[in-house]
């Protein structure tokens, strides 16, 4: 999933075993690049509050293949 930014940022996500949707995105700490695992339901609402559609149209698609049971 491609996210903005001047330091290649990426979001890898995975389904846990109890059939949550989860990121591991890579995110700018102050000085240097950290990876964080959040609920993909916190990287929607954040496309949400911030008028992001495109970005949340994309979220919901990942989740519905996901759900699927595709690959996401």
């Amino acid at each position: 999933m491609p996210i903005a930014g001047p330091y290649r940022p990426w979001a890898r996500l995975f389904v846990d075993a109890d059939g949550r949707i989860r990121a591991t995105v890579r995110l700018w700490e102050i000085d240097r690049a950290v990876s964080r695992t959040i609920d993909l339901d916190v990287l929607r609402g954040y496309a949400r509050a911030s008028r992001l559609g495109p970005l949340e149209a994309g979220l919901d698609a990942i989740a519905r293949r996901a759900r699927r049971g595709r690959a996401p």
